[in-house]
């Protein structure tokens, strides 16, 4: 199961493996307190989707396919992560920003 939240929420032993998905470490959470059992930055849409999503969110629909295509171009990350929540069973990408729950084509 794949599943999104907040870095800022408390984890949860349900979270199985959990992945920060953020190009940058929350500020003020130590990486003990975040719990995080990867850093995978590279998941992360492209920052394009930031401007545009802010530009105009009418057009989220053809913003999410163009990030579901990068993800699409980073196959190696999604097999590791594919491989890791068949191991796990859980597999938790967190956040830090609400732009990228927007942002996460999950």
């Amino acid at each position: 199961m794949l599943r999104l939240k907040s870095i800022n929420e408390l984890p949860q032993e349900e979270d199985g493996f959990r992945i920060l998905i953020d190009e940058f470490w929350p500020d003020g959470l130590s990486q003990e307190e975040a719990k995080v059992d990867l850093w995978l930055k590279e998941i992360r849409p492209p920052t394009e989707l930031d401007e545009w999503l802010e530009e105009d969110p009418i057009y989220f629909e053809n913003i999410e396919a163009k990030g579901r295509a990068e993800l699409q171009r980073k196959k190696t990350l999604i097999k590791v992560i594919r491989d890791t929540e068949k191991e796990k069973g859980t597999v938790t990408f967190l956040y830090s920003t609400i732009k990228s729950i927007r942002e996460l084509p999950v």
